[in-house]
């Protein structure tokens, strides 16, 4: 199995540690990006680890999300032997607009 990361990925993960770096200090940031880290190697030994996610059934893939705090959800799909990490949900935001994104 291999990790692959979008750009999307990088970038929300980026813009949320930004905001938290801001706000809440780089040892708090620090924290996050490993915890994102730590959660996404953990793919490797379990990649069916994060459940089926709700907002995004029926699609064209089967996506699954991983809890990330208590406000984000680490979107991704496995494709063979392939992990794709897709996105860093912000789970304040509208699910609709989440669902939009992966049609």
């Amino acid at each position: 199995m291999n990790i692959v990361w979008s750009d999307d990925a990088i970038e929300s993960v980026d813009y949320t540690a930004d905001y938290i770096e801001e706000h809440f200090g780089t040892e708090r940031c620090i924290a996050f990006y490993d915890e994102v880290q730590t959660e996404a190697d953990s793919l490797l030994d379990f990649p069916q680890k994060g459940p089926i996610d709700e907002d995004l059934k029926g699609g064209k893939y089967e996506y699954r999300s991983l809890g990330i705090g208590k406000l984000s959800r680490l979107i991704y799909r496995i494709d063979g032997e392939i992990i794709r990490i897709l996105y860093l949900w912000n789970t304040r935001q509208n699910p609709i607009t989440l669902k939009e994104m992966f049609q």
